[in-house]
């Protein structure tokens, strides 16, 4: 008899999954396992908050997996090294002969990966494979000459040249497998909560991600173009969380999105466009990762950006952290990231330049902050993201190019709602003082002063970087 066991890793769904629909395919019987590893999240960074959304999409994941006979068991593990041993062992004691999975694309990842296969080997335990987060298989996709894109905007055209709707073609699972006497056990699977975050924020399973999904198509997606960027409209999909854990696919959401756009990704509706654009995001920062392994090594993507001497300062540290630093929209976005475990996209942008340039911090430490935070930590598109903003990544923002956190705020907040909806120190100002609030010597507030000189830290920045090119030139 073939017994098969699913290793869901992030892809915690049974709608377009595709280990999950070989194993049903080719097992007479199979069980589910989901193997985590307190200590190699922690490594990584992975929010309290994440690991609270994971536990309770395991448990909504479970049940799907009851109708179709499967058993979900949840397992320890130390490491990603003791990790192969630990699988290995469960699949010994029910007698597992074929395993599956989705691959993932880190360095860690790819190597944990590697040694399962090498184990399974050797144990006689056949493996199977499967590309779940992407379109084409990470590498796939080259330059004229043969290598891997490195900026955003050829990539994405030559990922629609190569597109086909057999991409598309999602299955789901039919009919369930041979019942087997194994019974689920996610008890082992440990939380013990550290976060404020409200977590009815985020309700769990596929059903609340599609339903999230379906409600942005319907209301939202027309006018994302221009909605997405100002944050008092809510007007972005906030399906990130579940695209992390993949309770939702991307092939799903391009899928659904093409629907509305007579299948359509340059023209039609331009919302729409838009946001399918940030699901390719997704994908080309995969790439990156899986073509340039030195990503994932805490290293920069442009390696000539090592030089940078980044100041070492744990005052604009901890007031950057808290959202006291004195300007009102940092401080609104930093507030709203330590409240709902997620930040708007343009503030992402906003923080994150504001923390590599104004304050000439390490871009290293804002990236694990928001990883340590985030309900949506993404590796790939989190990295990207911070490596684009502090001028040491692919595609990168010019080093000469610094938002200015307070035009970006008469820009994006000009009423300053979104400020006021989380700086309540700031709700008597008017529209025209909340963006950059006036102090002398008989102001009396409970919100700070600035902690840094926007003009004086713009030009100490582009003073560092042109010194680091200079020198790398030399």
């Amino acid at each position: 008899m073939v017994r098969g066991a699913i290793w869901f890793r992030s892809d915690l769904r049974i709608d377009d999954n595709p280990a999950l629909i070989k194993a049903l395919h080719d097992c007479e019987e199979v069980i589910g396992v989901y193997v985590f590893s307190d200590s190699q999240w922690n490594l990584h960074n992975e929010s309290n908050i994440k690991h609270e959304f994971l536990i309770n999409n395991l448990i909504d994941l479970e049940k799907s997996l009851d109708r179709l006979n499967i058993p979900l068991i949840g397992i320890n593990s130390k490491t990603f090294n003791s990790l192969a041993g630990d699988l290995h062992s469960l699949l010994k004691q029910h007698e597992i002969n074929y395993i599956f999975w989705n691959n993932e694309f880190g360095f860690n990842e790819s190597q944990r990966d590697l040694q399962v296969s090498k184990l399974m080997d050797q144990e006689g335990i056949s493996v199977s494979s499967h590309h779940d987060q992407v379109i084409y298989e990470p590498g796939f996709l080259k330059t004229g000459q043969g290598k891997p894109f490195s900026v955003f905007t050829p990539f994405k055209r030559r990922w629609v040249e190569n597109f086909s709707m057999d991409f598309l073609d999602i299955k789901a699972p039919q009919d369930p497998v041979k019942k087997t006497s194994i019974q689920s056990n996610l008890s082992s699977l440990i939380f013990k909560k550290s976060h404020n975050v409200n977590i009815d924020l985020w309700p769990a399973g596929e059903n609340a991600a599609r339903q999230k999904l379906q409600s942005f198509l319907d209301t939202k997606i027309m006018e994302y173009s221009d909605s997405r960027n100002i944050p008092i409209l809510d007007g972005t999909s906030r399906i990130s969380a579940y695209l992390a854990l993949g309770i939702i696919s991307p092939r799903r959401c391009i899928l659904e999105a093409l629907r509305l756009n007579q299948f359509e990704f340059t023209s039609g509706n331009k919302g729409i466009c838009k946001w399918i654009d940030e699901i390719v995001w997704r994908e080309f920062y995969r790439n990156i990762m899986h073509s340039f392994p030195h990503v994932s090594k805490n290293r920069p993507f442009n390696l000539g950006t090592e030089g940078i001497t980044w100041r070492d300062n744990d005052d604009d540290l901890n007031a950057w952290k808290q959202g006291n630093t004195g300007f009102p929209l940092i401080d609104a976005a930093m507030r709203q990231l330590l409240h709902e475990g997620w930040m708007h996209n343009r503030l992402r942008m906003v923080v994150a330049m504001f923390f590599s340039k104004n304050l000439l911090l390490d871009w290293r430490l804002g990236e694990a902050y928001f990883m340590q935070n985030l309900i949506d930590g993404d590796f790939a598109s989190n990295n990207g993201g911070w490596q684009w903003s502090a001028s040491t990544g692919t595609d990168a923002a010019p080093y000469f190019r610094i938002f200015n956190p307070v035009t970006q705020s008469q820009n994006f907040d000009p009423e300053g709602l979104f400020i006021k909806s989380l700086v309540p120190e700031l709700e008597h100002l008017s529209p025209k003082e909340i963006h950059m609030p006036e102090y002398d010597l008989f102001t009396q507030s409970d919100y700070p002063k600035p902690i840094v000189d926007l003009k004086m830290s713009r030009q100490r920045a582009i003073d560092m970087f042109k010194n680091n090119k200079t020198t790398q030139d030399v």
